[in-house]
């Protein structure tokens, strides 16, 4: 009798051990969280942040599927049932969902804005050391660099400060984003990443200002809490090396869950050594790129010393940690709270641009370092979901952030060391609620933004130790900025096939600057004061069918107010070129049109195209001016030429994206993207067109994937076209004194040819493998004062649970 129960106990068991199953990805082994498991019937399971799915509601007398929008579908019968369902993931991604377009959950079919989405797993396998080598890596987003420790996104031909970047819901840009390069994105830990989407074109209308180009939204991973009462625990490890920077990372995330508390920690640290650029010299490269003389200091003077590989970009090295810890509290069945810290801080990062400058036959620079580059995050969110009158899902953002930079600068063979040192404090608050009315989506909210900067300069003599004062970057006594706005946006589904998008905002944003030691500058004015009010608004329309076609015409309109930096800067630009403050400057509007194209064969083949026009009216650019009336200024010791931010009569780009997605089976994938853009801009006084500034050449990127059981991998080929001396602005921004025609401006096209592979060695660990630029080309990119790497081994492994 016992026997025959203990068999029957057995029966039992392996039964209810059928009802459940595990979905993950065929070649990654990762869970897949939020699939869908039908029956014949259409009675749905979902799975949830394990992967597992109790399928024990449907009909198990037929077929079973599971559907993901990102993996092709898998059939089976419950007499095939087995513990473990495997998917393959797909290159043409059908009814995919986006969060950032109006800063809620939609269905990114039904939006009209061109928008790429970047996944962890696409993270992980692309196994780039930096976000802006993520953001370069999808073949849609143009990356200058200045320097190793850099990488600055040019989206439509707007770069820096004309190109918003949000983390979490809070604002990154502040009051101190220039216009010319920024390296702001390297503080974004990309291990820390859980997805990034990207908006291409003016969305002001939800982002308010610098979103002229588009936006960057950066969303980390969250702390997760557990479906039962046993402890959630995640560990996530990894560590990677690569051969053309010595590349050293280490990274550590794990969770612990429970089911009303969770804890995220993230830690990742990087070190890395100089640059090692390509030996393949292509068509119209240039002699001036190689690294011949370096400066080192043997005593009390600085030498010259020759290089004995001119590959190695010697200067260029540096080290990073990043930190973020998030903390989630369930109150309730419709209370959310999230604390969100993060913190990232580099060494010094080399200009290496700046320290290969030459005048005379000699080095012009003995150093030029950012100086440790901090960023740190505070941040609360309060989430309430429930349908209520006014809302049906609401979110509060309470955010301190402060970013400190440093910027250390010495001649060569001087001894005075000026270090140019600036503290921003920004408090931001913002509240976004949506409501679903019928077949209407409406979503409206607030932000406010205080910046407060402070700017402090000295100069040291490094042999007597003596310390003196200096001119600070930007006004000495303060400056302040203020930001507040409200929105408004909403979606009708008039029908299945029809969307209309509107939206409406208005800004309004105050800055002020105090000058106080005039010692080095006679400025016209000590205070410099501004308000100034935006209305910017959208209106689209999408005709779609899912699996088949999508059609978008999209109308809207973006601003970017000046900001501190636009306002009170004093610089150096490349070029000998003084840059010194306008109190004049007013904003800048952009009014786009674009319209999508988007055909879907068999639901395997994919075909996109989005073309776009932009008009700038007082459009911001670089260009002459006359301080008390001279064109020219006596700075560091020599005569400069003086430029300032002016507004332009008006400005135009104009361009194309166009991409297609191929799944040829369930195994083998193709991809192509090809960006072409121009712009140009008028100045009326001297009747002229000139070339705008950032405007990168044609490029893109073509990969041919491969996927199966516990392997991925990927052949790809990343292209940039030539880029012309007539292309080149006038303004310096374009950096053509580092290009291959120091005089006129010119880059020459180049490409590369790439591979990489990722294998499960056990459930646990994964191998990724990479070697780029296989043919070790060297090629510089256009606006940028660094080689590319050369031929580059990378080699990452990872251990998950």
């Amino acid at each position: 009798m016992k026997r025959y129960l203990f068999l029957v106990a057995i029966f039992i068991c392996g039964f209810i051990k059928a009802q459940t199953i595990i979905v993950r990805d065929n070649s990654t082994r990762e869970v897949i969280p939020n699939a869908i498991i039908y029956d014949a019937n259409n009675i749905t399971v979902p799975t949830d942040n394990k992967g597992t799915a109790d399928i024990t509601p449907l009909d198990k007398a037929g077929f079973l599927t599971v559907y993901h929008p990102a993996y092709n579908s898998f059939t089976f019968t419950a007499t095939e049932t087995t513990s473990v369902i495997a998917l393959n993931a797909r290159a043409v991604v059908l009814d995919e969902v986006v969060f950032s377009a109006n800063k809620f959950k939609e269905k990114k079919i039904d939006v009209p804005y061109m928008m790429e989405v970047i996944k962890q797993k696409d993270i992980e396998f692309g196994n780039q050391p930096t976000t802006g080598e993520v953001m370069l890596n999808t073949g849609a987003v143009f990356v200058q660099k200045s320097q190793m420790g850099g990488s600055s996104p040019v989206l439509r031909g707007f770069e820096a400060s004309r190109v918003l970047m949000v983390v979490d819901g809070v604002r990154m840009n502040n009051a101190i984003y220039r216009a010319g390069h920024l390296q702001d994105i390297i503080t974004m830990d990309a291990n820390m990443l859980d997805r990034a989407e990207i908006i291409f074109g003016p969305s002001s209308t939800i982002y308010g200002s610098d979103a002229l180009g588009g936006v960057m939204h950066f969303y980390t991973k969250n702390a997760e809490l557990s479906k039962d009462d046993k402890m959630l625990v995640k560990v996530n490890t990894m560590a990677r090396f690569a051969s053309a920077n010595t590349e050293k990372t280490g990274h550590l995330d794990f969770n612990l869950g429970w089911k009303k508390f969770a804890s995220l920690t993230n830690i990742t640290y990087t070190d890395f050594d100089d640059l090692l650029s390509g030996a393949t010299k292509l068509p119209g490269y240039y002699k001036g790129w190689d690294r011949v003389y370096y400066q080192k200091r043997f005593g009390n003077r600085d030498s010259m010393v020759l290089n004995e590989n001119d590959n190695l970009q010697v200067g260029t090295g540096y080290s990073q940690l990043d930190i973020m810890q998030r903390f989630l509290l369930k109150t309730g069945n419709f209370l959310s709270h999230n604390i969100n810290f993060q913190m990232s801080q580099s060494s010094d990062v080399p200009r290496y641009d700046r320290l290969t400058d030459v005048q005379g036959g000699k080095l012009r620079q003995g150093e030029w370092n950012y100086g440790p580059q901090k960023r740190l995050l505070a941040a609360y969110t309060l989430g309430y979901s429930r349908n209520t009158v006014i809302s049906d899902e609401i979110k509060v953002i309470l955010a301190y952030q402060k970013i400190d930079q440093e910027r250390i600068t010495r001649r060569f063979q001087r001894t005075a060391r000026t270090t140019q040192s600036e503290d921003v404090g920004v408090i931001s608050a913002n509240v976004d609620a949506a409501k679903k009315v019928n077949k209407h989506e409406i979503r409206y909210g607030l932000e406010i933004t205080s910046n407060d900067v402070r700017s402090k300069a000295d100069t040291l003599n490094i042999v007597a130790g003596t310390v003196g004062k200096a001119i600070t970057r930007y006004a000495d006594g303060g400056a302040s900025m203020f930001t507040g706005a409200v929105y408004f946006s909403h979606s009708w589904e008039v029908n299945d096939n029809f969307v209309i998008s509107d939206g409406i905002r208005f800004t309004q944003t105050n800055l002020k600057a105090e000058f106080i030691d005039t010692t080095f500058y006679k400025f016209p004015f000590k205070t410099a004061q501004q308000s100034n009010q935006a209305v910017t608004g959208c209106l689209g329309f999408t005709w779609k069918e899912t699996d088949n076609y999508k059609v978008s015409l999209l109308f809207n309109s973006g601003f970017r107010a000046p900001n501190v930096d636009d306002l009170s800067k004093v610089f150096e630009s490349a070029g000998n070129i003084l840059i010194v403050p306008n109190a004049d400057i007013k904003p800048e509007y952009t009014y786009n049109m674009e319209m999508s194209v988007s055909k879907v064969f068999n639901k395997r083949y994919k075909f996109d195209l989005t073309g776009f026009y932009s008009s700038l009216v007082n459009a911001m650019v670089l260009t002459d001016y006359k301080l008390n009336g001279s064109d020219s200024a006596m700075f560091n010791g020599a005569k400069t030429k003086v430029q300032a931010m002016q507004n332009a009569n008006y400005g135009y780009v104009y361009g194309f994206t166009g991409g297609v997605q191929f799944d040829f089976n369930d195994n083998v994938s193709f991809k192509s993207t090809l960006t072409s853009t121009t712009g140009k801009y008028v100045d009326s006084k001297k009747d002229t067109v000139y070339a705008l500034d950032h405007i990168p050449p044609v490029f893109g990127q073509t990969s041919l994937m491969y996927r199966n059981k516990n392997t991925d991998a990927e052949f790809f080929v990343r292209y940039n076209g030539k880029k012309s001396s007539a292309d080149y602005s006038p303004s310096g921004e374009d950096n053509a004194v580092y290009s291959a025609d120091p005089v006129k401006g010119y880059m020459p096209s180049w490409f590369t040819i790439n591979i990489r592979a990722g294998y499960n060695i056990t459930k646990n660990f994964r191998v990724n493998f990479a070697c780029e630029n296989i043919t070790d080309n060297r090629y510089r990119v256009f606006a940028s004062g660094i080689n590319a790497p050369g031929r580059n081994f990378i080699v990452s492994l990872r251990y998950k649970m």
